[in-house]
């Protein structure tokens, strides 16, 4: 396997600023990032770092659906974040666990601007459902307190509610959860930020991880907080922490992590812990990861996906109350049961089948964190859902095992050993956590029938069914037989199509890696200062 680096090592990317290198050519009185001057016989040209070809649609969108929000001519932030998929692992985070991600070349774009009043202007480039803006207006004081802290939920829900705007309760959860984690301040000046998404309509690629990263970068720039770096774990954590506490949302880790931290043609291997400990699995050449996206609404519901990592962790509740009686040490999560273990005795101590009810009746007090997220109306196969968070681990491993060692050796045998790993961790969600699907089914099956000679070597469902996402490990020469399977798809399901389908094997760079680009949209020649020009005629003379 790769080397693993150390979250040292990981967690902090330097944003890449060429103004800043060259701040000793600023004019007297400018500030350190203020945009380069030079001057000439009749005119100031405004040189400008330069713009990421990533950030070139964006930057030629705001001039037409920004430009009434936005100063063209005057410095502004730019940022993006791209989207995510579940290659393999899950459902869940438990600790010793872990999952393989990987980061599209999609991305959420951001675009913040600081103002000279204490207006707060927001907007969402087509992002209502019928693809008008969604747009928020008001002033710094309807949202932060005299003191510095943003006001009640209570208080910002109501005024949310009074302006029809729901969708701004995403935007404060990114505050609150950066503030939570020192990495806000409260802004001394307004702003205008403008957000736009290129990712898919439908699920499946982390949209609102994408939204929350991208416009993180965005108000940390604009706040002057950390302009020199940025800490990818402790932003992954920020979103994670605001959704939770703002929204009841329980986003990934592993999708906030890769969110900032991706690196092209990689995958983001984590195994979760109170420290989670990663390392980029490197896709080797020649081959892809692919996110086919069916164009279907999600073929799981939220409950059922919730209800698979909590009953894995039902069983292992019973598992520690067992060895707490024998006075074993405790278990953190399945990812640190071996098989052996499992078959060997372990998997008796966790109940084939039990109730919520009777799960919060037992463990409401001994396992409170858990019993909380148990539906008490509804019966969970707790051995079944144990043995797939146990056995998903070190399928994870194996996977990114094989492709390490398709990349050193060139075997191919080495792919097809992937492939299994993934045709082997999909019928573990069809078959113990219940997650079945009959288009995704035929899918696969299209893939599993091509085979090697088309240059594809297995598949499996994304995200435990977020979406309708279908991940591929094939060759590039696979790509037309895909486009195949998914035309024929498409004739097979037509009812059931919500948007075309589509393939995405291009990846992306984190948020955190890529950090802001800040410069002058439409830099104008400004006069030449006297002095300048009258230095220049004594010159000719």
């Amino acid at each position: 396997m790769p080397k693993r680096r150390n979250r040292a090592q990981m967690a902090t990317a330097s944003s890449r600023k060429s103004c800043s290198r060259l701040a000793f050519l600023a004019p007297r009185g400018h500030k350190e990032c203020s945009p380069l001057r030079f001057f000439s016989r009749h005119r100031c040209v405004v040189p400008q770092p330069a713009l990421n070809p990533s950030l070139l649609p964006f930057s030629l969108l705001l001039p037409g659906n920004a430009g009434d929000l936005l100063q063209l001519e005057v410095p502004l932030w730019l940022t993006r974040a791209p989207a995510v998929y579940q290659v393999i692992g899950g459902p869940g985070e438990q600790t010793g666990g872990a999952t393989l991600h990987v980061a599209s070349s999609r991305a959420v774009y951001s675009a913040i601007q600081n103002r000279e009043d204490d207006g707060i202007h927001i907007r969402i480039l087509g992002g209502a459902d019928d693809g008008s803006n969604l747009d928020w207006s008001g002033k710094i004081s309807d949202i932060y307190t005299k003191k510095g802290p943003p006001r009640s939920m209570a208080v910002l829900e109501a005024l949310f509610e009074e302006t029809d705007s729901g969708w701004m309760k995403r935007m404060m959860a990114t505050m609150i959860g950066l503030r939570r984690t020192h990495q806000l301040n409260t802004p001394k000046f307004g702003f205008s930020l403008i957000v736009w998404s290129r990712l898919p309509v439908l699920s499946g690629f982390g949209g609102d991880v994408a939204m929350m990263t991208s416009t993180a970068m965005a108000f940390k720039a604009s706040t002057g907080l950390d302009k020199k770096r940025v800490d990818g774990i402790r932003l992954a954590r920020a979103i994670v922490q605001g959704a939770r506490e703002i929204m009841g949302e329980r986003i990934p880790l592993g999708d906030a992590i890769t969110c900032a931290l991706a690196e092209r043609q990689t995958g983001m291997f984590i195994e979760h812990g109170a420290d989670p400990t990663m390392q980029w699995a490197p896709i080797p050449d020649h081959t892809f990861l692919g996110a086919i996206d069916l164009g279907m609404d999600p073929v799981t519901e939220e409950e059922d996906r919730r209800a698979a990592a909590v009953g894995a962790a039902m069983g292992m509740s019973h598992l520690n109350k067992e060895r707490r009686k024998q006075k074993e040490p405790q278990y953190g999560g399945w990812g640190q049961v071996t098989p052996k273990e499992f078959e060997g005795g372990l998997r008796s101590f966790v109940p084939a089948r039990e109730s919520g009810a009777d799960f919060v009746a037992g463990f409401a007090k001994l396992e409170p964190e858990v019993a909380e997220l148990v539906d008490e109306s509804r019966p969970y196969r707790e051995r079944a859902l144990s043995e797939h968070q146990m056995r998903e681990s070190g399928r994870v491993n194996r996977f990114v095992e094989q492709l390490a060692e398709y990349a050193r050796t060139k075997r191919e045998d080495h792919l097809s050993e992937a492939g299994k790993v993934l045709g082997s961790s999909h019928r573990s969600l069809r078959d113990k956590c219940s997650i079945q699907d009959d288009a995704i089914d035929f899918v696969l099956g299209e893939i599993q029938k091509a085979g090697r000679d088309a240059g594809l070597f297995g598949g499996r469902l994304s995200g435990a069914g977020d979406g309708s996402v279908i991940v591929v490990l094939a060759h590039q020469a696979g790509e037309e037989r895909l486009r195949e399977i998914m035309a024929t798809f498409s004739e097979k399901f037509t009812e059931r199509v919500v948007d075309p389908p589509s393939l995405h094997i291009e990846t992306g760079r984190g948020a955190a890696m890529t950090g802001w680009w800040e410069g002058v949209l439409r830099p104008k020649e400004e006069p030449a200062p006297a002095a300048a020009v009258a230095g220049d005629d004594k010159d000719s003379k």
